[in-house]
């Protein structure tokens, strides 16, 4: 079933309510006796939508309208993306973006909205990557090179996780890989050495990994492209 956007003002709220989400890396929600916070879809007739907001703020203005004894609630994006969003789906429910907090209320469906918000993070990636000039990947502690994880995507298949922020290679280095250490990487040694060296031995790329959901996986020619168009974007600013 797919929503149908009539108001031209629903991407405008969408697109910011994503992109702040993946700043945070956070959704914030109203939980009410009855589970999330929900009203009755205003596209579809018997089906019900459940509000999510980008700002704990605006949850915290509508608690008190959308639900009976309403607590806010945030929610870690890995989270949202691993189980609220499949959950929601198998409900077959919408998801309302940042409702009464925006001029309109846009609707989606949950597994495209995982599927913008997994977009955005690959974008907010090599934005950052760029502009910091390096990111950061795990390493062997016995210097026997970079630690790589299971594909989400193939069979039997191995991907580099990396980020563009220490405290996110962190996050993952304490909960599943504490022998390993946090090794930074200047971008064009990534772009020139590593993809390269990827590429031979046939492996993708994870950016901004995360354990648990399903990572978007790059190969290395194509992340590679990316990060130099918007290099050479920025050298002509």
């Amino acid at each position: 079933m797919r929503l149908q956007q009539a108001d031209p003002r629903h991407a405008a709220v969408l697109a910011d309510f994503v992109r702040k989400v993946v700043a945070t890396r956070t959704v914030w929600v109203v939980a009410g006796s009855e589970g999330l916070a929900r009203r009755p879809s205003p596209s579809f007739r018997a089906r019900e939508t459940t509000l999510f907001w980008a700002e704990q703020e605006d949850a915290e203005r509508a608690a008190a309208s959308v639900t009976e004894e309403p607590r806010v609630k945030s929610i870690p994006l890995a989270d949202v993306l691993h189980d609220v969003l499949p959950k929601l789906r198998d409900l077959e429910r919408a998801i309302g973006t940042n409702w009464l907090a925006a001029p309109c209320e846009p609707e989606i469906e949950p597994m495209d909205l995982g599927e913008r918000l997994r977009q955005e993070m690959l974008a907010s990636f090599v934005r950052q990557a760029v502009s910091q000039g390096g990111l950061y990947i795990l390493e062997d502690d016995q210097g026997q090179g970079p630690t790589f994880a299971a594909s989400t995507e193939v069979p039997n298949a191995l991907v580099l996780p990396v980020w563009t922020q220490r405290e996110e290679a962190e996050i993952v280095q304490r909960g599943f890989w504490q022998d390993m250490d946090i090794s930074h990487i200047p971008l064009a040694t990534f772009i020139e050495r590593t993809l390269v060296w990827l590429q031979e031995i046939n492996r993708s790329v994870a950016p901004s990994y995360t354990p648990r959901i399903a990572n978007i996986e790059l190969a290395p020619a194509d992340i590679a492209e990316r990060l130099k168009k918007l290099q050479r974007l920025q050298a002509h600013v």
